[in-house]
């Protein structure tokens, strides 16, 4: 353990990022997508690559690092405070219905670097098509921040959805389950809905951004969704729901 620590150390960050690299392209090679899919390629190498980021992740110079080569081929998505970084990627073993592993790597408490995942399993059906960060937001409650972030689900080519998850660092722990969300039912840790992509398709950005936050006034939106007969997978409105921090939770407000 000592020599393996050392050696990931050693490693540049020029090296650590050619490494992941290396992993990205034998998923790419193995590819469901590409219509010959080699599975024990896709598990080894995604099994490898989650590992990878987890050694590397206790590196704080890992978390500055602006991954230039890395980030054109998975999402990585960092805090405003740069305390919170998320690393997803498609572990290309999935078809219409996509699949996606996140690594988490955050400040803990005196300021080194950790990280927080699931532990991979090989098989899809154990542990569910991941979603993929795409946004975190950064509300500033006084004591410490509260980190929204928003994660994209691909069920198939028309369906979709997006969630919002509250996380806080708690020490050396991170908190992925913050109770910090007040909803009509309970406080709860997220809001998610489903969607049919092909009522948000004219959206120029890609991905597609639902959730939207305001700094000032320390509040989230998203839009309201409808299922009817044409879209009975839920069609995105023009109409909003707001959801503000009143000091102690978000609550919605309109």
């Amino acid at each position: 353990m000592i020599l393996s620590s050392l050696a990931s150390s050693a490693q540049t960050l020029v090296a650590v990022e050619k490494e992941l690299l290396g992993h990205i392209a034998k998923l790419e090679a193995a590819s469901n997508y590409g219509g010959s899919a080699d599975y024990d390629v896709l598990a080894t190498e995604n099994e490898a690559l989650q590992k990878a980021f987890v050694k590397y992740g206790t590196r704080a110079d890992v978390l500055r690092y602006g991954f230039p080569k890395l980030k054109q081929k998975i999402y990585i998505i960092t805090s405003r405070d740069g305390k919170l970084r998320a690393y997803s990627w498609d572990t290309n073993e999935g078809g219409t219905m996509h699949d996606f592993v996140t690594v988490f790597q955050y400040v803990g408490a005196g300021g080194k670097a950790r990280t927080a995942t699931d532990p991979y399993t090989q098989s899809m059906e154990d542990r569910g098509a991941g979603t993929f960060v795409t946004q975190i937001f950064q509300a500033d409650t006084g004591t410490q921040p509260i980190y929204l972030l928003v994660d994209t689900f691909i069920g198939s080519t028309s369906l979709a959805g997006q969630g919002i998850h509250a996380f806080r660092i708690n020490g050396d722990k991170l908190d992925r389950k913050a109770k910090m969300i007040r909803t009509s039912i309970g406080i709860t840790d997220s809001i998610s809905f489903a969607y049919d992509f092909f009522s948000v398709v004219d959206h120029p950005e890609r991905p597609i951004r639902l959730f939207s936050y305001n700094e000032a006034r320390q509040s989230f939106r998203f839009p309201v969704v409808i299922e009817d007969s044409k879209t009975p997978q839920g069609r995105v409105t023009n109409r909003f729901i707001t959801y503000r921090f009143d000091g102690k939770y978000f609550v919605k407000v309109g």
